[in-house]
């Protein structure tokens, strides 16, 4: 019993500071050796709890996600009841791109990850935000079509950030936000009517929602 919460205290430690280092230095810079010298253990452990380095972002990665819509979720069922799982998806969009645009060490994180292709090599917290729209409008996608829209999605709304950030793209977060949303809803064969829609209500609510993200992507 003593080793088992031995060894859970040491895989947290290990979990948390990478957290802390790719907030603070990004993915790229951030190594394993790096992760196993700041939270004290060696690097044979940290590869035994989590692979390599892809995991443990990826693991990082999913925690925030879930956190972010878990977060969003509630203050929209209490404030905004009436609004379907299209216009929250609309909506927490709308909030991805303003945190990401307020926080660099998101923004960074996120888009390094983009780069480095992890979310073409293992399941995503992104595969399981398709897979719901999907259940719940009955949309009859295959797990392979749920796989190649949350990839496609992905690599838009990245492909968009560095194309804004470049200067090819000369428009507002707000502009980029909405393409976002309007290029996903068509992916999914919603009516361009309903599309135009939520993207109205959603502009007007999401100013009306306050979730920030704080040091080693706390959402606040």
């Amino acid at each position: 019993m003593a080793n088992y919460k031995t060894g859970l205290e040491t895989k947290e430690k290990i979990y948390a500071t990478a957290r802390k280092l790719f907030y603070e230095n990004g993915f790229v810079k951030t190594t394993l050796a790096e992760i196993a010298r700041e939270s004290g253990a060696n690097k044979a452990m940290v590869s035994y709890y989590f692979g390599n380095k892809n995991n443990l972002a990826l693991e990082v990665y999913n925690e925030y996600m879930v956190a972010m819509k878990v977060k969003t979720q509630n203050i929209i069922a209490s404030q905004f009841p009436d609004s379907d799982l299209l216009l929250r998806t609309a909506i927490e969009y709308r909030l991805q791109n303003r945190n990401c645009n307020r926080n660099k060490g998101l923004n960074r994180f996120y888009h390094e990850l983009c780069d480095s292709n992890i979310f073409m090599k293992t399941e995503s917290a992104s595969v399981g935000f398709i897979e719901n729209i999907n259940k719940t409008h009955k949309l009859g996608l295959s797990r392979v079509d749920v796989k190649a829209l949350a990839l496609a999605n992905l690599s838009v709304v990245h492909g968009l950030h560095v194309a804004r950030n470049e200067g090819f793209l000369d428009c507002s977060s707000e502009y980029l936000a909405e393409t976002e949303i309007r290029l996903l809803l068509q992916s999914l064969k919603i009516d361009n009517e309903l599309i135009e829609n939520y993207i109205e209500r959603s502009r007007e609510i999401v100013d009306k929602i306050e979730i920030s993200v704080g040091k080693n992507f706390k959402v606040l």
